[in-house]
């Protein structure tokens, strides 16, 4: 019987975490990103994302083992900035991620805090950010990466503010 919460993250103990910053870059676009701790020890997820040279992305993810079984829904606290983000799970065993990541878009209102719960199994398979319709259900057991993108051709900048990350 797992705990009815269970507190993937809350920042507070941000050297312990490995966050990684991907960008359009990786394939010669122009956006920017970042990823800090505030005063308030929440986690901002900002920067540009620029159309030029086919971009149109930013992400940002963590590279932590997670084994979600028994659990409904990723909850989010958080602060937006009226744009549509996406929060990605990838799954796999030690060494041999998925070629796909599991996703599920949220959008967030300006500058209000907020909570959104994200069922698991509304979650879609996506590659290089197309649905693929034939892979199979998310495994909670094997999540290896998870995090959050902005793409959708949202060109300017963006803001993101985490308070926590936790399944229920």
């Amino acid at each position: 019987m797992h705990q009815s919460h269970f507190l993937i993250t809350d920042f507070s103990n941000l050297a312990h975490q490995k966050w990684q910053i991907t960008n359009d870059s990786v394939m010669g676009g122009r956006s920017d990103s970042g990823f800090q701790i505030n005063a308030e020890g929440h986690a901002v997820f900002l920067g540009r994302v620029s159309l030029e040279n086919n971009g149109g992305f930013a992400s940002v993810k963590n590279h932590e083992p997670l084994n979600l079984t028994g659990y409904r829904s990723i909850r989010i606290t958080l602060k937006g900035d009226g744009k549509r983000y996406s929060f990605r799970l990838q799954t796999g065993t030690a060494g041999q991620p998925d070629r796909w990541s599991y996703e599920y878009r949220f959008d967030t209102k300006n500058g209000d805090r907020e909570i959104v719960d994200l069922p698991l199994n509304e979650f879609r398979a996506v590659f290089r950010g197309r649905s693929v319709p034939d892979a199979p259900a998310l495994n909670a057991s094997q999540i290896m990466r998870y995090g959050f993108l902005i793409s959708d051709k949202q060109e300017g900048p963006f803001r993101l503010e985490i308070e926590k990350i936790e399944a229920v």
